[in-house]
């Protein structure tokens, strides 16, 4: 059973300690206490199945890795991150599906759009097989770093 509820410190602390693994330490938030911060503006969801962290999700600027994105009443910004506990094991798929039903149950949405770091190879054909397409590229300079991320979607009402 599944269970989502707005973020809060206790979660927001335990999340930060998630180590993702080797190739997507980039993913890790190593305890931050401005990213901890970040995830109690109101954006940010849990979701638990039964009572453990599943994974989580955000909304809006929360999402968004700059401000290069095109305005649109139409799409809503989506980012999340599975347990790691979970990766690798095809639940993915189900934490999207969660999040999608949760903001329908909001917004008169159906165009999700997602910012993926190019490497992250997994979680782009989590995406593609899911039905998001790639809309557009940049590159965010991160520690020093060019990071290469790809703005992806996901037309919900062409299903």
């Amino acid at each position: 059973m599944y269970n989502i509820i707005p973020m809060h410190r206790t979660a927001a602390e335990e999340i930060s300690r998630w180590d993702f693994g080797k190739g997507y330490e980039f993913y890790n938030i190593e305890e931050d206490p401005y990213v901890i911060e970040t995830f109690l503006n109101g954006h940010y969801y849990i979701v638990y199945k039964n009572d453990e962290i599943f994974g989580f999700f955000c909304d809006g600027e929360s999402a968004r890795i700059n401000e290069t994105y095109p305005e649109d009443d139409d799409i809503l910004d989506v980012g999340f991150a599975l347990n790691p506990k979970w990766i690798g094991k095809k639940m993915g798929e189900q934490l999207l599906n969660i999040m999608f039903q949760y903001y329908h149950g909001l917004y008169d949405v159906h165009i999700f759009r997602l910012t993926v770091a190019s490497f992250n190879i997994r979680g782009i054909k989590l995406y593609e097989r899911m039905g998001f397409y790639e809309v557009n590229t940049f590159y965010e300079t991160i520690d020093n770093e060019a990071i290469k991320f790809i703005v992806m979607c996901y037309n919900q009402s062409q299903d």
